[in-house]
């Protein structure tokens, strides 16, 4: 069950990054920078187009392809810290089930076959894929 979140987290994580790279290179193959003009267009290296008012183009912007995938690479890292660790036991030896690797163990994360808090939050901007599954809510 637990790779289930993380197999959910990995696939969210590769279509950020498929649709960064798809649109981050200009016409001559190099890194494009984004940018915000002074007016309500967006260049994206090569092209302006106009993304409405001058607000919506900032959002656009700030969230350009290099961004998000510097946010992918931190979230990855995430996942990889926070791996479910089995056989949790307390000092008498009793076992205690599922942890998370860097949170430690506690009886809620047993109740969600490892999954810390952690993990869960990374799951919940996608609540409304269609894969995503109520348990994962934190």
């Amino acid at each position: 069950m637990t790779g289930d979140l993380v197999a959910f987290l990995r696939a969210r994580l590769d279509e950020d990054e498929q649709a960064a790279r798809a649109t981050m290179w200009e016409g001559s193959g190099n890194r494009a920078d984004w940018s915000l003009p002074a007016s309500a267009t967006v260049g994206t290296g090569e092209d302006e187009f106009y993304a409405g008012d001058r607000t919506v183009a900032a959002h656009i912007a700030r969230h350009d392809p290099a961004r998000v995938l510097a946010e992918v690479d931190a979230k990855r890292r995430i996942i990889e810290l926070h791996h479910v660790v089995g056989g949790w036991q307390d000092e008498d030896g009793n076992d205690h089930g599922d942890g998370c690797g860097e949170c430690g163990h506690s009886e809620e994360y047993s109740d969600r076959d490892g999954w810390c808090e952690t993990l869960r939050l990374l799951a919940l901007p996608h609540a409304d894929h269609p894969e995503y599954r109520e348990e994962w809510k934190p």
